[in-house]
Parts: C-alpha cells; structure tokens; sequence
C-alpha cells in the first residue's frame, strides 16, 4: 500500500519511474516527459492564480490537447503514479516558497563525452504549457518583463527554436542560459507571490483555475472525481473494473 503520509522529494529511483511511465504507458501519445513536467509544474507555481490538480494533470499526460489519459493496469498503480506527481510538485512548491535560492531545475543532459550539456527544451517547453494556462495573468512578466523569459521562450517555443539558428550559440553561451534559469524562477516566482500577497492583504483571494476539485489525489475513492480529469467518477473512469485505463 502506498504511504500517503510520505512527502519527501522523489528519489532517483522513483523519477526514473515516473519517467518511464510517462514515455511508455499505454493510452498517451504526447504525455510530458520528466524535464518537461518539471518545468510545467514549476510555471503552475511561480504563476499568479491558483491552478487545481483536476486542470493541469490532464496536460501532463496529453501535452498537445489535454484530452487523453493513461491506462493504468490497477487502481493501486494509478494511486502510485498520482501520488508520485503530487509529491514532486509538493517538492517544488516548498523549496520555492520556503529555500527558493536552492531550486535547480530538472533538466536532462548529453553526457558529451565527460562535459555534460544541459538539454533546455524539454524544460522549457513545460514552462511554456504552464503559461499558456493562464496568459492574460502571466502578462506582467511576458509583456513587463520580456527579458526575464528570454531563455525560456528561445528553448520553449517554435519562434524561439527559429531564432536559435541563426544565433548558433557557442557551448559556453548555452551552458550561461541554462545557469540563468534558477534566478529566473525566482524573480518570476518572487513577483507573482508579492501580487498574491497584495491581493489577500486588500480582502481578495488569489484567482483560482479547476475542472472538478481533488480532494485527496494521493488516495482516489471511489466516487471522487477521476485524477485524470476527465470529469467522471473515479468508478466510472480509471477506477472501472472492466476497464482500468
């Protein structure tokens, strides 16, 4: 039985295992990959409203129209994928709110021979697809502060991607841009939560972005509303016993 009570970060072991499951799990064609979701996730929580499980889930597993879900084999293995995604974004939101000069993002590297490149796209394009949930919130740093997602939006975007060849950078630019990544976040992060804080502070609550509300996602019962977020009860969806997807 999976310990809900367990909120540490996820280990190696088990990001290999979130990862592998992304990329080969049937029933998902353009899920996320693990640089990817850690760059969707991190947006989601530097971003200026509120975004639930049962809205930015189903991007995680269809990337492109947020309309697939996986099939699970069992409802144990279901709980197991869902609480290892929850326990990664309870990872991230703590370290921002709590050490935000120690976050790192999760990017994937070429060995290259013993000098590892940092590989930005995955990351960035996640980031990218958290922003795009909410782009009319995100408008004081994509049209206040353009300079702030420069790297971000060269690594995360087509555009970019166009720009980037004619640039040709060298090694050692590439390498400053994925340095440059951590104060980013945290810029970002610092600015929407004083906007957050402002709000609360004149009796407002911050925006809130959902579906159908999760209320407990590491433990799915069975007339919850299904983690998949496709709306149905948890029974009627992942949860049937004649069709555990």
């Amino acid at each position: 039985m999976m310990n809900i009570l367990n909120q540490s970060p996820l280990t190696d072991c088990e990001i290999e295992e979130l990862d592998v499951f992304l990329m080969d799990s049937e029933g998902i064609e353009e899920a996320m990959d693990i640089a990817s979701l850690d760059g969707f996730l991190t947006a989601i929580l530097c971003g200026p409203k509120t975004i639930m499980p049962s809205e930015w889930m189903r991007w995680v597993w269809d990337m492109e129209k947020g309309e697939d879900s996986p099939e699970f084999k069992t409802q144990e293995q279901a709980q197991r994928i869902i609480g290892l995604l929850m326990r990664h974004m309870n990872d991230v939101a703590q370290t921002l709110s709590r050490t935000p000069e120690q976050y790192e993002p999760l990017l994937m590297e070429n060995p290259n021979k013993g000098d590892p490149i940092p590989i930005l796209d995955e990351w960035c394009c996640g980031f990218m697809k958290g922003v795009s949930l909410d782009p009319t919130g995100w408008l004081p740093v994509t049209d206040g502060n353009p300079d702030w997602m420069s790297a971000i939006i060269l690594y995360g975007t087509e555009e970019g991607w166009d720009v980037l060849k004619k640039k040709n950078f060298s090694l050692d630019e590439h390498k400053a841009l994925a340095k440059g990544l951590p104060d980013t976040v945290q810029k970002i992060h610092a600015l929407f939560m004083g906007q957050r804080q402002a709000q609360m502070a004149q009796g407002n609550l911050p925006g809130l972005i959902r579906r159908e509300p999760i209320r407990n996602p590491n433990k799915v019962g069975r007339n919850d509303p299904c983690p998949c977020g496709s709306g149905k009860k948890f029974k009627q969806c992942h949860g049937s016993p004649e069709r555990l997807h």
